[in-house]
């Protein structure tokens, strides 16, 4: 794929947004930093979210813990809306679509109970790419039980699996899921974890104050990310901590989420008085936050998927941040780690305290030479324009192979 290309970057996700409000933020950091490479690489974007679209921006002002524990009636009423709501957008698609040039390919991000490439003008006579970041289907009738229309959703979403020219996924292991959900040939997926902006790299660090090392996290604030075990944790160790280094632990949670309030609750009743719940903050606040941290805690798990599948985007923050980072085992851990980053995998909870602990005697050493060759080693490794380029090189060979074979196709029917 040359500079100068042109492509059409769909986002049918009905709560998703891009503004420094966004309900959404990791998928909004995850677009924007995506759009903003592409764009850095000569692409030119036209980017349609479904959020964006008439009528439905009241989608993107609903909150995550808005919808936790609703009744089964409320969910179904709730599924007939998004559908509605899908078919409206992919009308809209079309004709917002009908009236612009053809463009070199179409992105779509995966969304449940959408298929917007269905509904784009130019979809037979270009490139289309899905990118998939998790079975999504799946997650949103079992682990969020926000769906019950699940067979729908599976059947839609498998369509635009099937359909795409290239699956775009964020991990190995969810690749491999693709594969089993929706009979995709493996050869059609690109593996391209997420990756971080290399401005933030650059994000000046507070100084540590003298006796007080700080622990904390940001994302969404669910079950499947075992916060209470961390807080846990943090309790069992540090003791252990404040005599071997003087300094005392504090805990900060950025964002919110079903969990939320037991969270909350059960700091009260454990007088847990070093853990401090921030709420949600715009990215901006939220970098600014982090640069005071010392270690970052990742503890996202499997849920009803077969294994841990995702790729956490915060990992990477924390070590673009010079964080140490704790965390349950990915790929993207794995990378970070083999190319400098200090990140400690705990593989299961009993080994979470010591992976702590290791975190925060690395953290209080004020080791800055190590910190600044760790943030330039994330930047050089895990940027969001290396990760571009390795997509685009993928498709430069899908439009080639595309071509002969259309090539062949006219060569075989000349006769005709």
């Amino acid at each position: 794929m040359t500079a100068g290309g042109r492509a059409d970057y769909l986002v049918g996700g009905f709560r998703i947004s891009i503004g420094s409000d966004s309900n959404t933020p990791g998928p909004r950091t995850h677009i924007v930093n995506f759009v903003e490479a592409l764009e850095t690489a000569g692409i030119d974007v036209t980017l349609t979210l479904a959020s964006s679209l008439p009528f439905l921006g009241r989608f993107a002002r609903v909150r995550q813990s808005d919808y936790g524990g609703v009744s089964a009636a409320k969910v179904r009423v709730a599924d007939a809306v998004r559908v509605t709501a899908g078919l409206w957008s992919g009308c809209c698609t079309f004709v917002r679509t009908a009236r612009s040039p053809r463009p070199h390919f179409i992105y779509e991000r995966a969304a449940v109970l959408q298929s917007l490439t269905s509904f784009h003008r130019w979809k037979r006579s270009t490139i289309r790419v899905v990118e998939a970041n998790g079975i999504l289907s799946r997650e949103t009738a079992h682990d969020r039980k926000v769906l019950r229309a699940e067979k729908l959703a599976a059947s839609i979403e498998r369509h635009v699996l099937r359909r795409a020219d290239l699956v775009v996924s964020v991990s190995q292991p969810l690749a491999e899921e693709i594969v089993r959900f929706a009979a995709v040939e493996p050869s059609k997926i690109l593996v391209l974890p997420n990756g971080v902006r290399k401005s933030l790299t650059r994000v000046p660090r507070t100084p540590r104050v003298p006796g007080q090392v700080v622990i904390g996290f940001v994302g969404s604030v669910v079950a499947w990310q075992h916060l209470d075990v961390f807080f846990a944790a943090v309790k069992a160790c540090e003791a252990q901590i404040l005599r071997e280094t003087g300094s005392r632990i504090s805990v900060e949670i950025v964002g919110e989420g079903g969990d939320l309030e037991r969270l909350q609750s059960l700091c009260r009743e454990e007088g847990w008085e070093n853990i401090a719940f921030l709420g949600r903050l715009s990215h901006s606040e939220a970098v600014e936050r982090i640069a005071r941290w010392h270690v970052g805690f990742a503890g996202h798990t499997k849920s009803s998927s077969s294994e841990m599948y995702h790729s956490p985007l915060k990992i990477y923050e924390y070590a673009a941040l010079g964080l140490s980072v704790v965390c349950t085992p990915s790929g993207d851990a794995a990378a970070l780690q083999s190319s400098g980053s200090d990140v400690h995998i705990f593989t299961d909870q009993s080994a979470l305290p010591a992976a702590l602990r290791a975190a925060l005697a690395r953290a209080t050493s004020d080791d800055e030479p190590r910190i600044r060759a760790q943030r330039e080693s994330v930047a050089a490794h895990h940027s969001w324009d290396a990760r571009v380029e390795e997509f685009l090189q993928r498709l430069t060979h899908v439009t080639r192979s595309r071509g002969a074979i259309r090539r062949r196709a006219r060569v075989d029917l000349a006769p005709l």
